[in-house]
């Protein structure tokens, strides 16, 4: 059943509005600030210009900087290619037991740092700060839970397979490593082959001469992404406004004496999502030292709004490895349905990556992202990634959407903490 809490956004006109009010936002940020590498001094003028946005309205602002080591999350592809190159040189050696454990650590590091985002590499690049940016407005009577609307400010760096022939980007990325991973095999059959006959096979140096050919398709992946980066308006800068719209509504509401009576909403804009989630990872981290995660909590992440008709809810989150929140999820598609939109809910695509949903989700808070494109490899809205990522490229009915969802989710929650 639809709540009853403002479900058409009256007291600001409609979603519609909103939306264009949320657009404007981000079109403030973008003409003043531009690209916002992650934990770079330009990604922080947009988390204190988000700050100063929300002093106005807000019962509380505050920034957090973190500690973040933007190179490491995509290095893992260049030390691949680094580990292709000296194992092969090591085939023609006849070194196939080294070659073998260079390969095998290339996966391993692989499996850590993209598969399950961890911080494996990270040590080992440059240190940079990162800096998230919160506001939050408190609920009329006591305190019983939070609902995190979130988003990220930082813009990712350019992927060159999306920007040049995009079309070929799952042969050129899942080709590379497919390849590696046959070098990795071969690799150990030659060393076991060696070590059971005392002798290298003498097909030896044709497998040689074969993995030294295909440096050419491996080889290509040292240029997958680019040192710039991208503008970054729907992915992510239009969620984070969003957000803050949202939490401006909900001060509005508040000041007129319709305020949500036990949900605290806190509007959240995460710095270094495009480093491996790192600053929703250290804004966690900091929870063991606090009781920020002490009231149950609710977060709704906002990803990539460039089409309505694309919109979806994720079940699952870091390439298929944390589990979000069915029931939330659920709770989503009810209350779009409410609005007359048929969203679906489903895991998130493997080796695709993952939103800060899912860090959020690790520290046991009930987690869901509404993204609005098409989400795999070999399909996904044709400005991501790129430098066509501009504001133009954003829906504003798919902003609209988000905003509406949050609001109907935000007086659903105050109503079951009211029970």
């Amino acid at each position: 059943m639809h709540n009853a809490f403002m479900p058409n956004l009256t007291a600001i006109d409609s979603p519609q509005a909103t939306a264009q009010a949320a657009l404007q936002l981000a079109g403030r940020v973008l003409d003043a600030i531009g690209p916002r590498p992650s934990g770079s001094a330009v990604s922080h003028q947009a988390a204190d210009a988000l700050r100063d946005e929300a002093a106005p309205f807000a019962d509380r602002t505050w920034s957090e900087d973190f500690p973040v080591h933007p190179g490491a999350f995509l290095g893992w592809i260049r030390l691949l290619v680094l580990l292709y190159i000296a194992g092969v040189l090591l085939l023609w050696l006849d070194v196939f037991w080294l070659a073998a454990l260079l390969a095998t650590l290339g996966i391993v590091v692989l499996v850590g740092q993209f598969f399950f985002y961890r911080e494996m590499l990270d040590p080992l690049f440059p240190r940079q700060t990162g800096r998230n940016v919160l506001a939050a407005v408190e609920p009329a009577g006591e305190a019983r839970g939070q609902l995190i609307v979130s988003g990220h400010h930082d813009s990712a760096r350019i992927f060159n397979f999306l920007a040049h022939q995009p079309a070929l980007y799952p042969w050129r990325v899942t080709g590379g490593l497919a390849i590696y991973a046959l070098f990795l095999l071969t690799s150990w059959v030659l060393t076991l082959w060696t070590v059971a006959s005392g002798a290298a096979p003498g097909w030896s140096t044709a497998v040689a001469a074969l993995f030294s050919l295909l440096l050419l398709w491996v080889g290509q992946l040292w240029w997958f992404a680019s040192s710039q980066s991208t503008p970054g308006a729907g992915d992510n800068l239009a969620s984070s406004a969003a957000a803050w719209e949202v939490l401006r509504f909900m001060a509005q509401e508040k000041a007129a004496g319709r305020g949500l009576q036990h949900l605290q909403i806190v509007a959240a804009s995460w710095d270094a999502e495009e480093a491996g989630l790192r600053g929703a990872r250290a804004w966690v981290k900091a929870a063991a030292g606090d009781d920020r995660l002490a009231l149950p909590t609710w977060n709704l992440n906002l990803e990539c709004l460039y089409d309505d008709q694309d919109l979806f809810l994720l079940t699952s989150d870091v390439n298929g490895t944390v589990q979000l929140s069915l029931e939330l999820a659920g709770q989503c598609q009810r209350l779009l349905a409410d609005r007359g939109r048929d969203v679906p809910a489903k895991p998130i695509a493997f080796l695709t990556g993952g939103t800060d949903a899912g860090e959020l989700a690790r520290a046991g808070a009930q987690a869901t992202t509404l993204i609005g494109m098409a989400w795999g490899n070999a399909q996904r809205a044709s400005v991501y990634h790129t430098p066509a990522d501009v504001l133009s490229a954003v829906s504003p009915q798919a902003v609209a959407a988000a905003l509406g969802l949050a609001v109907d989710l935000a007086g659903a929650l105050d109503a079951e903490l009211g029970r």
